[in-house]
């Protein structure tokens, strides 16, 4: 791809006196648009990537007045490769050196695997793997050679764990455990932090957008059924903040969570299988309801 050819330039002198300013992807709703405005009250300088225009501007309106901040927002869609050679001309064309890399943006596809579109399903891929892959690689290099960097790439609860209909949601989510894992190691010489956050249930969005049982059956409606049980995007953002700045590896925020992981990661797969099918139908996102 070109992006290759574009990382690769000579990057330009570091102002030891600007801000550190961290990139945000799915910046405009729930876990990225927490990080959003953690990072701001922390004092950084902000790039928030998403699809809508116009919350991305209210975002922009609303952190730079409230915190002081700059930000810099790009309409981009991550599932499309070309939305990586745009972000990576920005970068240039901005000078922007960046600090903090989260990638945050992904969707669910939800059903049996025969049922499901597997267009949609790609665009999954491509966003949750692809996107992660190539924005990492147009930014890592900058961050080696300052010796200084920090990733967090958003797994989930079930990075740990098969999940059955949503078998490729799944399947994503375990390549950024082990992803992570292994960028962690090669780059723990160079400085920088690699954070896998890995949360459950949040109140966010996503089960909307995904089309996930009860809570997508009125999209008119999608605010209002928002009010499911689960953390707050907050608090997730919060621990999560906390867990890269420590350089941690992995973070499961919330008690329930961390104790879901240790039973799972326990449990044979067989079991755990038709465990997470029961549970899954309690919640409401069995194939019947979706």
């Amino acid at each position: 791809m070109k992006f290759m050819e574009i990382k690769s330039r000579t990057p330009r002198i570091i102002d030891t006196h600007r801000k550190p300013l961290a990139v945000i992807t799915g910046a405009t709703s729930g876990i990225g648009h927490s990080f959003a405005v953690k990072f701001a009250k922390e004092g950084y300088d902000l790039l928030l990537i998403a699809r809508d225009t116009q919350r991305l501007n209210q975002i922009e309106y609303d952190l730079s007045n409230k915190y002081n901040t700059k930000v810099y927002v790009l309409t981009a869609d991550l599932s499309k490769r070309e939305a990586i050679i745009k972000i990576a001309n920005y970068l240039k064309e901005e000078a922007i050196d960046v600090d903090v890399l989260i990638n945050n943006a992904g969707f669910g596809v939800h059903g049996a695997f025969q049922e499901t579109e597997i267009n949609k399903e790609l665009e999954m891929v491509d966003l949750q793997i692809s996107t992660t892959l190539a924005l990492t690689k147009i930014i890592l290099p900058n961050m080696q050679k300052r010796k200084s960097g920090y990733i967090l790439n958003v797994g989930s609860v079930y990075s740990f764990t098969p999940v059955p209909f949503q078998s490729v949601y799944g399947g994503c989510k375990s390549f950024l455990y082990s992803f992570s894992s292994s960028l962690a190691y090669e780059t723990k010489k160079d400085g920088i932090k690699v954070t896998l956050l890995c949360p459950g249930i949040t109140k966010t969005e996503f089960r909307v957008r995904s089309k996930v049982g009860r809570y997508a059956q009125n999209i008119n409606n999608k605010l209002s059924q928002l009010n499911q049980k689960g953390m707050e995007p907050d608090l997730v953002a919060e621990q999560g903040y906390k867990a890269l700045m420590r350089g941690d590896k992995i973070c499961i925020p919330g008690l329930t969570n961390r104790i879901f992981v240790q039973i799972a990661t326990r449990l044979p797969t067989s079991f755990l299988n038709s465990a997470l099918t029961l549970i899954n139908n309690f919640r409401g996102v069995n194939p019947k309801n979706a």
